[in-house]
């Protein structure tokens, strides 16, 4: 071989080592994106507490948690806030798992993110009117309610 067959040789096995490490990365990355993905967790809870949704990464209601003050709510307010809520954590799992192909974009596993993969919209606070909370009409000015439930309270299995 002469020396220039040579060092084309070399210099394509050099490109053909470079291209499979390059593969070996981005499958690496893949894998712990797959994996971040499928850990994300999306939670979101009412203004106090009552109402608080958990939803794994494509949305999926996983558990819903509602205070014994719920039993007070009007029941077009509850389904309200349980709406609102559920969009709320599938609105955080959302972002999170775009995080995750961001980061993948940013160090260029990956040219663009998904097209589903959009900002998720936002969603304003929730807060469900309940008697307790001073939207009884026989409530006095004086009186004062109690903000919220205890965390304990939230611990409960739902009724």
């Amino acid at each position: 071989m002469t020396e220039d067959a040579e060092a084309r040789a070399a210099r394509l096995r050099a490109q053909s080592e470079e291209g499979a490490a390059t593969a070996d990365r981005r499958q690496n990355a893949r894998e712990w994106a797959d994996k971040q993905v499928a850990a994300v967790r999306g939670t979101a809870r009412s203004e106090h507490g009552d109402v608080t949704a958990t939803v794994d990464h494509s949305g999926l209601l996983l558990r819903l948690e509602l205070s014994p003050l719920t039993k007070q709510a009007k029941q077009d307010d509850l389904a309200h806030a349980i709406t609102a809520v559920v969009r709320q954590a599938t609105a955080d799992a959302r972002n999170q798992v775009r995080e995750v192909y961001v980061r993948l974009r940013n160090e260029g596993v990956i040219k663009a993110l998904p097209p589903f993969l959009l900002p998720a919209p936002e969603v304003g606070a929730v807060t469900l009117a309940l008697p307790v909370r001073g939207n009884s009409p026989s409530r006095r000015a004086g009186d004062h309610a109690e903000e919220g439930p205890p965390d304990s309270w939230l611990k409960e299995e739902p009724w």
